[in-house]
C-alpha cells in the first residue's frame, strides 16, 4: 500500500529541520527501521529511521532542503501499514493511492557518503559533494577531498575556454564580491538564543583567584584515581553548594505572571565548542557526581559534542551554565558570557596562569590566578546578591578542601 512518511517531532520544541544526507534511493527495497536519511536540528544530527519495509517510490526532499514537522519526506509501497499513526510524534500516516500528490521528481542517485561536519563545509564552500570523488573508505568524501576540489578550481587555467570544475556551485562567490549563506543547525540556534538574550538586562561581575591549591588538588586526584580531572568538573563541585544556598540563581522567571521558577535539580550546563560551533551539553543531575564522575561525563558529552552525534535531550534542560573560554586560546585573560534564556545566570572560567601580585605594600609574588566572571539577570539579582553568591565559590578554588563541607 502507498504511505507517505512526514518528518517526525525528533523533540520538544523542534519545528523544522535540514536534510543533511539520503542513506536511501527510489526503488530500492528498504527494511523497517533501517536508516532513511540523517537530518540536521538546530543543535543535533539525528537519523531518522524507515517506518515500515517496503520499496521506496520517491524522495520527497532534496539535500540541504529545509522540512518542517510534518512534511512529507519519503514515499514508500509498504508491506503493511505502520502501527505507529503522525501526530507530530514518529511516524506518518497511511493514505489511499487514488490520489497521489504532486512531488519534486528526484532522480535516482547513490547517496554520497560524507560525515555531517564534512557536507557543512562542503555547503559552506558551495561545492557540490555528488561532484567530489571520496578518498575515504568506500568512497567517504573527506574535508581534504573538498580542499582538492577547491584548490583546482584556484589554479590558473591554461585557456579561456575551460570550463569550471562541476563540483563548485554557480552561486560561488566572484573574489572581492560577495557571498550570502543561510543560518541553519547550530549557526541558527546561537542566532535565535541570543536574539532572546539580547532582550534581559545582563550584567556582569568579574572575579580574579588564587588557584594554587586549585590546580594542586586537580593534579592529586588525578594522580590517585588514575582518571582525568578537569577544572570543569571541579568549578561544578564548587558550584552547586553556593546554588543550593542561593536557588535565585538555579532559576528562571516566567514573564507570563512575573513568577520566579527555582529549580531545585542541578543540571548544568558547559559550552562546547565545535566545528559547526558552540553547542550547550547538559549534565543531569550534578549534584549526585563525584569529581571523577563529572570529568568522565563532561569528557563523553564535548566528544559526543564534537563528532554531532549529541540527541536534542542532551542539549535541553540546564538549569545553570558554565563558559570555559580558557580552554580555547591563551593570550586572552577576560570574557563576558552571555546568558542563555530562560536561565538567569553563568559563569565563565578563563584558564590558570602565572601573574604577579601585590601581596603586600612592599612585596610583589607570581601566584597561579583564575579569572572567573559572572553574569546575570538583573532583573532578579543585583551586584551585591552576586558578589554574596561568588564568595563561597572563590573561597572553594582557593582552599579545595572546603569542597568536604558538601560530600
Amino acid at each position: 500500500m502507498r504511505f507517505e512518511f512526514r518528518l517526525p517531532d525528533v523533540g520538544e520544541g523542534i519545528t523544522e529541520s535540514e536534510l543533511l544526507a539520503w542513506h536511501v534511493a527510489p526503488g530500492q527495497h528498504v527494511d523497517e527501521d533501517q536508516t532513511l536519511c540523517e537530518i540536521e536540528t538546530d543543535k543535533a544530527t539525528v537519523e531518522i529511521p524507515a517506518p515500515c519495509s517496503g520499496r521506496v517510490e520517491q524522495l520527497a526532499a532534496q539535500v540541504g532542503q529545509i522540512v518542517k514537522v510534518g512534511e512529507i519526506l519519503a514515499v514508500f509501497d509498504a508491506e503493511r501499514a505502520p502501527a505507529q499513526q503522525f501526530s507530530g510524534e514518529k511516524h506518518a500516516a497511511p493514505v489511499a493511492a487514488a490520489s497521489p500528490p504532486a512531488l519534486p521528481a528526484r532522480q535516482p542517485a547513490s547517496p554520497v557518503r560524507a560525515a555531517p561536519s564534512t557536507r557543512r563545509y562542503a555547503h559552506q564552500q558551495d561545492v557540490d559533494l555528488a561532484a567530489v570523488t571520496g578518498s575515504g573508505p568506500k568512497g567517504r568524501v573527506l574535508r581534504e577531498d573538498i580542499d582538492a576540489v577547491l584548490a583546482r578550481v584556484a589554479r590558473p587555467v591554461s585557456t579561456a575556454t575551460s570550463a569550471p570544475s562541476p563540483a563548485i556551485a554557480s552561486s560561488a562567490a566572484p573574489a572581492g564580491g560577495e557571498r550570502r549563506w543561510r543560518l541553519s543547525g547550530v549557526a541558527k540556534a546561537m542566532y535565535d538564543s541570543m536574539s532572546r538574550a539580547a532582550h534581559v538586562p545582563q550584567a556582569t561581575t568579574g572575579f580574579a583567584v588564587n588557584a594554587a591549591a586549585f590546580e594542586t588538588a586537580r593534579a592529586r586526584l588525578a594522580a590517585h584515581t588514575g582518571q582525568r580531572v578537569s577544572y570543569v568538573a571541579l568549578l561544578i563541585k564548587a558550584l552547586i553548594p553556593a546554588l543550593k544556598a542561593m536557588p535565585q540563581f538555579n532559576a528562571s522567571i516566567d514573564d507570563q505572571t512575573l513568577e520566579v521558577v527555582e529549580k531545585h535539580y542541578y543540571h548544568i550546563g558547559f559550552a562546547a565548542y565545535t566545528d559547526a560551533g558552540l553547542v550547550v551539553p547538559v549534565i543531569r543531575d550534578a549534584d549526585r557526581l563525584n569529581v571523577v564522575q563529572l570529568s568522565a561525563a563532561i569528557d563523553d558529552l564535548a566528544a559526543r559534542a564534537r563528532e554531532r552525534k549529541l540527541a536534542p535531550d542532551d542539549m535541553r534542560g540546564a538549569t545553570f551554565t558554565l563558559s570555559n573560554w580558557g580552554s580555547h586560546g591563551g593570550q586572552d585573560i577576560f570574557g563576558t558570557p552571555i546568558i542563555n534564556p530562560p536561565q538567569v545566570a553563568i559563569l565563565g572560567m578563563g584558564r590558570v596562569r602565572s601573574e604577579p601580585v601585590v601581596v603586600d605594600d612592599s612585596r610583589i609574588e607570581i601566584q597561579r590566578r583564575l579569572n572567573l566572571v559572572l553574569s546575570y539577570d538583573h532583573r532578579l539579582i543585583d551586584g551585591v546578591t552576586a558578589l554574596r553568591f561568588m564568595q563561597p565559590i572563590l573561597a572553594a578554588v582557593e582552599d579545595p578542601l572546603l569542597l568536604l563541607a558538601d560530600a
